[in-house]
């Protein structure tokens, strides 16, 4: 008698709490809240551990509670929901109509989206539009945008400000970009990508492509690209065999762009503008990033 021994495969090894914060890239605080929201989980003992593939692939659908991400938001300067507005209360205040605020939004108006909801700050709103100055002005404000980085930049030189931002609830990468071709209007543009990550930062990766695409299209000799991610002004090296799927794709054509034109193009940081990231410029770039839809806003006022 023969005796066949079938080889077995060794099931997978289950991964402890710290091993799978590692490697989704959250926050001790996130991990909590996931867990909180139900994330498939195993309790041995009074120790936690997780199959990844249960939980990539609950992480494909999960939406976290709206009650809890409204309870939970802080804005860029630390404030609650407690500050904002209802879209009933901000049309109301500015006596405007439904129609008018969706194409003021799109035009970079600010506003925060807290999971399926909108919410407003008056104030911010207000200082948004307001026209002239408490104070005396000392200077054309139109130059007070671009300084100091652009006192040394030739007219003739764009300068693009670019943005990404990505939305766990319905895993889209969204791209926001201000292209200044002169120093008085600006051309606006948004983008979407559906593509899921565990990897937010990929949503930067995907603004600058866009630039990179704008800058071969438009033909230019030099550009001047501005971004909030402070280590691209010392280089740029992207790992693409660390990314799978259509993010990969995307790298990949961003790294053979770049690779092209990175010998005609200075990568700044935000902060060399005027106020850093509450530059009016990045701010309106940062809009448009959180849009999610694919537009064209030409001749954008921002003086």
């Amino acid at each position: 008698m023969i005796d066949i021994k079938t080889k077995q495969k060794s099931p997978a090894a289950l991964l402890l709490r710290g091993e799978l914060i590692g490697k989704l890239k959250v926050s001790k605080a996130q991990m909590n809240a996931y867990l909180k929201d139900g994330m498939p989980h195993y309790l041995i003992g009074n120790e936690y551990r997780f199959l990844e593939n249960e939980v990539v692939k609950w992480l494909e659908s999960y939406q976290p509670p709206q009650q809890r991400l409204e309870s939970e938001f802080r804005d860029n300067k630390g404030r609650t929901l407690k500050e904002y507005v209802t879209q009933k209360v901000v049309l109301a205040t500015l006596r405007i109509t439904k129609e008018t605020l969706q194409g003021l939004r799109k035009r970079g108006m600010p506003f925060e989206r807290v999971g399926e909801k909108e919410f407003f700050h008056i104030q911010d709103i207000l200082d948004y539009f307001r026209k002239g100055s408490l104070t005396p002005a000392t200077g054309p404000a139109k130059e007070k945008c671009l300084t100091p980085l652009g006192n040394n930049v030739p007219i003739d030189v764009p300068i693009i400000i670019v943005d990404g931002s990505y939305n766990f609830n319905n895993q889209t990468a969204g791209s926001g970009l201000i292209l200044i071709e002169n120093r008085e209007t600006a051309m606006g543009v948004s983008n979407v990508r559906k593509i899921t990550t565990t990897k937010p930062h990929v949503s930067e990766l995907l603004a600058l492509l866009d630039a990179l695409k704008i800058m071969k299209k438009e033909k230019f000799n030099k550009a001047i690209i501005v971004t909030d991610q402070k280590s691209w002004s010392n280089g740029i090296t992207i790992d693409v065999n660390s990314y799978e799927g259509p993010v990969k794709t995307y790298l990949l054509e961003l790294n053979q762009l770049w690779t092209e034109l990175k010998g005609k193009i200075v990568v700044k940081y935000v902060g060399e503008m005027n106020n850093g990231k509450k530059n009016l410029l990045y701010q309106k770039a940062h809009s448009l990033s959180r849009e999610y839809e694919k537009e064209v806003f030409k001749e954008i006022e921002f003086l």
